[in-house]
């Protein structure tokens, strides 16, 4: 039959489900801990006090005043709810806070030589530095001055990004942990379950050209409200949804179906069995921290290769009503 419609490429098809499955659950776990955790929030903070601390104000002894004056300007205390550190400032915000520290002796509209005199008189500090730095190359224009101060903020929250996906891949290892050993995800035994078991394959094949079907898993992060940025709303479309056929899927494919140190006859297994589970998991493990948005690309892939030629026995059965297209990535 070739290899369009050999078990090998079936049994494929169904670790690569699998793992996307699993992915999914793993993606849904992480951004649960980031709500629980404010991880957002928390990266900002650190972003913030990177970007302005090391800087006084107006001779004040604390060296960190200028820190101290951004979080009691009221347009950021006002985003605060309950003592939470907002997860999104907008850059505009940031400007209008800065404009407003460096020129809180003039009040009413602004100049470019007050913002230029503000921060000259600022003490001698490290944001100091990178304000002048930021003024001369302005073209003593208050509106370039600005938008060169906004750009500054933007290359900060560029570090910080990088900060929380750093800190989402490990808790993504985490999770994906918990996972693999609880459900016994054992990717050389799932490939065997596959292998031996034509009904549980003929199941996992239909439902991935199901889950071909739909959206590539996707969540986003939105602020939906402007007074409240310490909770965002996490948004998240169908492709990150499991059917019940799925979850079915994974219970009979998953699990730990025998005693965890003894076999049937309460013998301990040996050290050969426990290094082809370490083997198991771990592939699963490095499987699953790929992410849901690269099994779905994979999986896309293997099916369209696995349908795009039908054995005999199925062309037989005439043609189908055509299926909806996958979306691409």
């Amino acid at each position: 039959m070739g290899l369009l419609n050999s078990t090998v490429l079936e049994v494929v098809i169904g670790v690569v489900f699998v793992y996307l499955l699993l992915s999914i659950l793993c993606t849904a776990g992480n951004e649960w801990v980031a709500m629980m955790t404010r991880r957002r929030g928390e990266m900002l903070r650190k972003g913030i006090r990177q970007l302005l601390e090391n800087q006084p104000v107006r001779g004040e002894g604390d060296t960190n005043g200028l820190l101290q004056e951004f979080y009691k300007h009221p347009l950021i205390a006002s985003l605060k709810h309950d003592k939470n550190h907002p997860a999104y400032i907008a850059p505009r915000t940031f400007v209008a806070v800065v404009t407003d520290i460096l020129t809180a002796a003039k009040p009413g509209s602004v100049v470019f030589a007050d913002f230029e005199n503000g921060a000259k008189e600022l003490p001698d500090g490290d944001v100091k530095k990178s304000l002048l730095a930021l003024v001369q190359r302005s073209n003593q224009d208050l509106e370039s001055a600005q938008l060169a101060v906004e750009g500054w903020f933007n290359d900060a929250m560029d570090r910080v990004n990088g900060w929380y996906k750093r800190r989402t891949q490990l808790w993504t290892i985490i999770i994906a942990l918990f996972l693999v050993l609880v459900s016994n995800a054992n990717t050389i035994e799932i490939v065997k379950k596959f292998s031996s078991d034509p009904v549980l394959r003929s199941a996992v094949l239909e439902e991935a050209k199901v889950r071909a079907q739909k959206p590539r898993p996707t969540i986003a992060v939105e602020y939906k409200d402007e007074d409240d940025p310490t909770n965002p709303t996490i948004k998240r479309n169908e492709g990150t949804e499991l059917s019940q056929n799925e979850k079915d899927i994974l219970g009979q494919t998953l699990g730990w179906h025998d005693n965890v140190f003894h076999d049937k006859e309460g013998k301990g297994w040996g050290w050969k069995v426990w290094l082809e589970r370490l083997i198991g998991w771990l592939l699963t493990l490095l499987a699953i921290s790929l992410g849901a948005p690269f099994w779905f690309d994979i999986l896309n892939k293997i099916v369209n290769i696995r349908f795009a030629g039908k054995s005999p026995a199925e062309a037989s059965k005439g043609p189908e009503k055509p299926s909806a297209k996958p979306v691409a990535a």
